[in-house]
């Protein structure tokens, strides 16, 4: 399990602005094999930025307009830590389709992705856009369940993960 930081030119990454696009190139990179079930998730952070987490470390060089990468195992948190954590999503709920969440149901909506494995102390959020909207979440928790949280961190949280939403990145909080 790799939380990999790739470095990324944004005048050589021709297209990767395109959610589909972009999870083609981050799937091949990680497992060239269409048929396999490794878990992949990954999240562009910033135009120079693309951040992967997986089953196996990925071949960084196959992404377009990769010029480098930190590369590291996933880091797990031990039950009772204090963290920051992180998530690009679009909040959706199941009623026969998938439908958007108000604003006013984030909260619930977090609690209950991370419910056992997180509780959550603070929670904002900045809507990004697209169909369904999509969300990035930033706060603070304290580790209920490492392994719950290990968990989330590859299976990801909520709908969109072949397309760049539902990567969970948690790191320490700072002692104050």
């Amino acid at each position: 399990m790799y939380l990999a930081r790739i470095n990324l030119d944004p005048a050589r990454s021709t297209g990767m602005d395109q959610w589909a696009v972009m999870g083609r190139a981050v799937r091949k990179a990680v497992d060239p094999d269409p048929g396999s079930d490794a878990r992949v998730l990954w999240a562009r952070t910033s135009p120079s930025t693309l951040v992967v987490s997986s089953d196996t470390a990925p071949a960084w060089g196959k992404v377009p307009g990769a010029t480098s990468a930190a590369i590291h195992p996933l880091p797990r948190h031990p039950e009772g830590e204090s963290v920051r954590w992180e998530l690009i999503s679009a909040p959706t709920a199941q009623h026969g389709k998938r439908v958007p969440l108000a604003e006013e149901e984030f909260e619930d909506w977090l609690a209950g992705k991370f419910a056992g494995a997180l509780d959550v102390t603070s929670a904002k959020w900045k809507r990004l856009g697209g169909r369904p909207a999509r969300y990035h979440f930033t706060g603070e928790a304290v580790v209920r369940d490492s392994d719950g949280l290990q968990e989330l961190c590859l299976d990801g949280v909520g709908a969109g993960t072949a397309t760049g939403a539902g990567l969970l990145l948690v790191s320490p909080l700072a002692p104050q």
